[in-house]
């Protein structure tokens, strides 16, 4: 669907050529809801080959897949990736800055406030239903705006600022930055009319938190198997310039949170038992202080011939090189949510090693293998384990690919975050006028809904209250 921009308006808005496709192998796991018109607020940049930003996309192209209108407010900066179906909205670029960076820099907090501005003419110009901001500082931004737009927020929990914020360089004090990390856990989720967490490990967050009465169930991150590229083993490895030595790898962000230096430490002990093994690191955003930091610990181990760091040119790229791992790493302790590298690893059907404190509903030795302690020794244990056991490789592969495909489509996962926006929604004024309009997928603005009588039946008069400050 395109959307008119009147000639004078001087919003950097894009809607995607490509229209959203409603899938028609697509298996129906819940009844449609009315046609939604929702305005996602993602600070950072967007769209992007990594973590947060790769989450956000799959969402907002599969809730636009489904049907309905899906705005994304963002930063000025992004990759030239597809997006498909979804009409974006970036703030001014006052500062020229256009290189990609994890974490926080001394311009965010122009960017975010730029954000609220930029939220409260969308939500008004296309008349949105609700706000869903991804993560603390799109709460943040969503939190200011809802006094002038009075519409709900869904904010997604993707991490906890206790976890990462102090591991960034900007905080000169770490324990300013633990100071920060702590008020933030504390503050910016309540900002959420409802909760969505995205993982078990941020459900029991936002509990101990208190806020238990306004949690949606976990939603899952999805990825769309249908597109996802696979890569010829032999070739991509001659390319390479690899033989058929055991391969290790790693694909995502190298920032010092992911915890690089335990999988370094681990390498060193792989290689006591297999010395012609190679760790791959596919640096997805490309950080020389971090790459050096990299090279000189595999240096002082003594292994750095047999670590390899490669940038690849594309995020399709990089998905076809998957294929040439034996074993897939992610290497960070007590990781909050469940990352998209895993998703895209298991996608890729490629056996995968993680810390028992990361997994979030993962079966030891059917879908993955877990490292017991949050340690490199424990961690090249594992490793070793399964480069060793040819059929525990292929089972734990196959079970992993299982797993995200019954758990991870996008298509399931947009149908129950749509569910999550209605519960939204029904408390408040706005419901009535919502759920009489045709469902997600009808071509049919006249005809009388099923869902439209769905929803209304054992429901009570829409509340004649509004969530929150008015919402």
């Amino acid at each position: 669907m395109s959307i008119a921009i009147p000639p004078k308006s001087r919003e950097r808005t894009r809607t995607t050529s490509r229209p959203a496709v409603r899938r028609a192998d697509a298996a129906p796991t819940s009844p449609a809801e009315p046609k939604l018109k929702v305005c996602m607020l993602a600070a950072c940049p967007f769209p992007a080959n990594h973590g947060t930003p790769g989450s956000i996309r799959e969402l907002a192209e599969a809730t636009a897949e489904r049907g309905h209108e899906v705005h994304v407010v963002t930063y000025h900066i992004g990759e030239d990736l597809p997006l498909r179906g979804v009409h974006l909205h970036r703030i001014a670029d006052w500062t020229g800055e256009q290189k990609i960076v994890v974490g926080p820099t001394k311009y965010r907090p122009l960017y975010d406030f730029q954000m609220i501005f930029k939220t409260i003419q969308i939500m008004r110009r296309y008349g949105c239903d609700l706000m869903h901001a991804h993560g603390y500082e799109a709460a943040l931004a969503a939190g200011c705006a809802r006094p002038f737009v009075r519409r709900p927020i869904m904010y997604s929990a993707h991490n906890r600022m206790g976890d990462e914020l102090a591991s960034y360089d900007f905080f000169k004090s770490k324990r300013l930055a633990n100071a920060l990390a702590w008020v933030l856990d504390r503050t910016v989720p309540r900002l959420g009319n409802r909760c969505l967490p995205h993982s078990v490990n941020l459900k029991e967050f936002l509990r101990e938190r208190g806020l238990n009465k306004r949690m949606e169930p976990v939603l899952n991150f999805g990825i769309d198997f249908e597109d996802h590229p696979r890569g010829n083993r032999e070739r991509l490895r001659r390319e390479c310039g690899l033989g058929d030595e055991p391969i290790v790898l790693y694909s995502g962000v190298i920032d010092q949170f992911q915890r690089l230096d335990l999988l370094i430490g681990a390498m060193a002990h792989v290689l006591k038992r297999l010395p012609h093994a190679k760790l791959l690191i596919l640096a997805n955003v490309h950080n020389a202080k971090h790459e050096a930091a990299i090279r000189a610990e595999a240096d002082r181990l003594g292994i750095g011939g047999s670590v390899l760091l490669r940038a690849p040119t594309s995020m399709e790229k990089g998905l076809r090189l998957l294929s040439i791992a034996d074993v897939a790493v992610s290497p960070r302790p007590q990781t909050p949510g469940f990352p998209i590298k895993l998703l895209n690893y298991m996608a890729a059907q490629r056996a995968c090693v993680l810390f028992a404190s990361s997994a979030s509903a993962l079966a030891h030795g059917e879908n993955v293998w877990l490292a017991g302690d949050d340690t490199s020794q424990s961690l090249g244990v594992a490793i070793t384990r399964v480069l060793r056991d040819t059929s525990l490789r292929t089972r734990i592969a196959l079970g992993g690919h299982h797993f995200v495909r019954d758990r991870h489509d996008r298509r399931a996962v947009a149908a129950k975050l749509s569910q999550a926006y209605c519960r939204l929604l029904q408390p408040t004024r706005r419901w009535a006028k919502i759920v009489a309009r045709p469902t997600s997928g009808s071509d049919d603005s006249t005809h009388e809904s099923p869902a439209t009588n769905l929803w209304d039946v054992g429901m009570v008069r829409p509340l004649e209250v509004e969530l929150n400050a008015r919402s």
